[in-house]
């Protein structure tokens, strides 16, 4: 399902040049760093996420962060799923599961900088934008979102 997911065109756009995961291995690693869901409504799946913390995951795609953190993968699954909300839910929900350690103190993640609308529901959620980098050959927009920032939010 995964495999077939991060293939769709609408889900690899937001990968850029990034190679999909070998999902065997992917889900199969057992870390307390490493957090997959498959996001499901009403027991349907409509989507993926990824709570690592970046500080110590084994690839250190992130490379040099500072401890607390936290940083999200997304995608809804169906095409005929976006703009529904779900990707807004997944969203707050991740996000709550994030904060839910009194630790964490910023949750970090990087749209590649050409998809504008992924951006702009980010920004929406209360993310900031922290500059520019390129990551396995993308140019992604380094956001993040403060314990802080999301307190008053969700509050």
């Amino acid at each position: 399902m995964l495999e077939d997911w991060r293939r769709r065109p609408h889900v690899q756009a937001g990968f850029g040049s990034e190679e999909p995961p070998d999902w065997r291995e992917e889900l199969t690693i057992n870390e307390d760093w490493h957090d997959p869901v498959v996001a499901e409504i009403d027991g349907r799946p409509v989507g993926y996420i990824e709570i690592i913390d970046p500080a110590r995951e084994e690839t250190h795609y992130w490379g040099d962060v500072e401890d607390n953190l936290r940083a999200l993968d997304i995608f809804v699954a169906d095409e005929a799923d976006l703009g529904k909300g779900y990707g807004g839910e997944m969203m707050r929900l991740a996000l709550a599961r994030c904060f839910a350690s009194p630790n964490v103190k910023a949750v970090i993640l990087d749209p590649l900088t050409d998809n504008k609308g992924a951006i702009r529901f980010y920004e929406r959620l209360g993310f900031a934008h922290e500059g520019v980098q390129v990551f396995e050959g993308n140019e992604c927009a380094v956001m993040r979102l403060t314990r802080e920032t999301w307190a008053e939010r969700s509050a």
